[in-house]
């Protein structure tokens, strides 16, 4: 085995090993979670060299200097970052907004509307790049295929999904099948594999290349609103029902591999953490369940919200899980300390329907019912900016992977872009 070059990935930090093994050439992932703006690099790339027999004494220095490069980005994305300023507001569709996505570079974002349309936005421009039309119904979900982004997917109340080629606006495949709306929607990490969520009871598993379903799954007893592939090897998928359960399935299988019991009230959303070994869930009886994605055990329950919590999700590196609530505030844990709570986000004055992690993760951004959103810092729960201008309540929110862009929808029927 030969060491050809180190790969950075930013996000969660990491870097990729790539090298040749008899001719043929592989690549390694080495993940750096812990690495923060105080690591001692040196230290690191001395662990990395007795740990892994690729990185030799020759290329210490070359590793050391990347590692360095990884540090100053999380530095550089710290909360202490620059203020975001409105770049470009969308006017986007005739008919409300449903759902909004960025590409993994930031250049292009989607939006779905009432008006039955996915559109392509080139956000440097704010123009408009392609309308895929040809749902019969309310688009309610998309999403690209990360990390190659070269493929749309688009859930609609037509009871179909469709695969679209987003740089010609072609429609590649329809996933037919639901006996109802498909409200959840995703691409496999690897892209060959495409799950829909509906409200008929069942998700279904579909072949991205060809359309063909591979899998019906049936097991739910009410809408299945939320689901997600595992990330890593996306041989696993999780979904969130109304019917307060969440079901775990393996993708090489029809029946279902678990059930995670315990809410008393339908799921909002669900999530894996960075490496899979986690499920995150929140729903409206108030409370958020951390459970072992192995063991299926339910490792801590959170009751902080007084109100229904209506989102969830994790940082980068899987160490914390963010809430928001009905209850007008949003709080953070850590999932690795007896989900101890962290920082409490207040302000808002209305229902805080959306939360995500900036991808350094030193942020916390919120949308809400207030029109307004706003960017928090992680360690303090302060508030560091409030993102105003909106007519009407922002229902969905998103940074870019390289946390320079953020954008909020809103039901005055634009998108914002912040930069």
């Amino acid at each position: 085995m030969k060491l050809l070059k180190f790969h950075l990935r930013y996000h969660p930090p990491g870097i990729i090993l790539e090298y040749s093994q008899k001719g043929i050439v592989k690549n390694k992932d080495i993940d750096l979670l812990e690495l923060n703006c105080n690591s001692d690099i040196k230290e690191i790339a001395r662990h990395l060299h007795q740990k892994e027999a690729l990185i030799t004494e020759e290329v210490r220095e070359q590793l050391e200097q990347c590692l360095e490069v990884l540090k100053k980005r999380i530095e550089h994305e710290g909360p202490a970052g620059k203020r975001f300023y409105i770049y470009k507001t969308l006017q986007t569709h005739v008919l409300p907004l449903t759902n909004v996505a960025f590409d993994k570079n930031g250049k292009r974002c989607l939006s779905g509307s009432y008006d039955r349309t996915c559109k392509v936005w080139d956000v440097e421009s704010g123009k408009e790049i392609k309308t895929l039309t040809g749902h019969q119904n309310v688009v309610y979900s998309v999403g690209f295929n990360f990390p190659l982004c070269n493929r749309v997917i688009s859930g609609s109340f037509d009871k179909s999904a469709k695969i679209w080629d987003p740089n010609t606006g072609e429609c590649l495949a329809t996933l037919w099948g639901h006996q109802a709306e498909v409200v959840a929607t995703q691409f496999s990490g690897k892209g060959d594999l495409v799950g829909t969520g509906s409200m008929d009871h069942t998700a279904k598993l579909f072949d991205a290349r060809t359309g063909a379903e591979i899998h019906s799954y049936v097991g739910h007893t009410a809408e299945v609103i939320a689901l997600q592939f595992d990330p890593n090897e996306g041989q696993r998928l999780i979904t969130g029902s109304f019917d307060g359960t969440i079901s775990m399935w393996d993708t090489r299988l029809k029946d279902r591999v678990t059930v995670l019991s315990g809410h008393e009230g339908e799921i909002s959303n669900v999530q894996f953490n960075w490496d899979s070994s986690l499920v995150g869930s929140s729903s409206l009886d108030g409370s958020a369940k951390l459970w072992d994605a192995r063991s299926n055990a339910c490792l801590a329950t959170v009751a902080g919200h007084s109100d229904e919590v209506l989102d969830i999700c994790f940082d980068w590196a899987g160490h914390r899980m963010a809430t928001s609530s009905s209850d007008c505030s949003a709080r953070i844990y850590d999932v690795r300390a007896d989900f101890k709570e962290l920082a409490v986000m207040k302000g808002h004055r209305e229902e805080v329907s959306k939360v995500c992690f900036s991808p350094a993760g030193g942020c916390l951004l919120t949308a809400s019912s207030d029109r307004s959103a706003r960017i928090w810092n992680t360690t303090t729960g302060n508030c560091i900016q409030v993102l105003s201008g909106h007519q009407g309540e922002i229902f969905s929110c998103a940074y870019s992977y390289a946390g320079d862009a953020i954008i909020t929808a809103s039901k005055d029927n634009t998108c914002r872009i912040w930069r």
